[in-house]
């Protein structure tokens, strides 16, 4: 029994070794703000290579190359600043500056 146990121990230790493994091209995807159909492919690629080893390698190599961009989206309250900046600095006129602001606010 104690043979077992030991045994079992080992194998449950190599297991959450190879998972943090694993998913080192994740964490990094996350850390670099990659996201949509980008994380997803380097998730699947990562994940395959329990079975095929070079998709993990090619994961590794797409989380550290892809461009991460859900961080740098700009949120509607950016637009708005730079919306009032351009009318503060006679840029665009009091019309456009309504109409391009309640179509800002509308898609919220």
């Amino acid at each position: 029994m104690a043979e077992f146990l030991l045994v079992f121990g080992a194998m449950f230790l190599l297991g959450l070794i190879l998972v943090g493994i694993l998913m080192i091209p994740i964490w990094i995807a996350n850390a670099r703000g990659i996201c949509g159909g980008e994380k997803t492919t380097i998730s699947i690629l990562a994940w395959m290579g329990i079975f095929f080893g070079i998709t993990w390698i090619v994961a590794m190599i797409l989380a550290l190359v892809w461009r991460g961009e859900c961080g740098m989206r700009e949120t509607n309250l950016d637009k708005l600043e730079k919306l009032s900046r351009l009318y503060k600095s006679k840029s665009i006129t009091r019309e456009e500056y309504n109409d391009i602001k309640s179509r800002l606010l509308s898609r919220e």
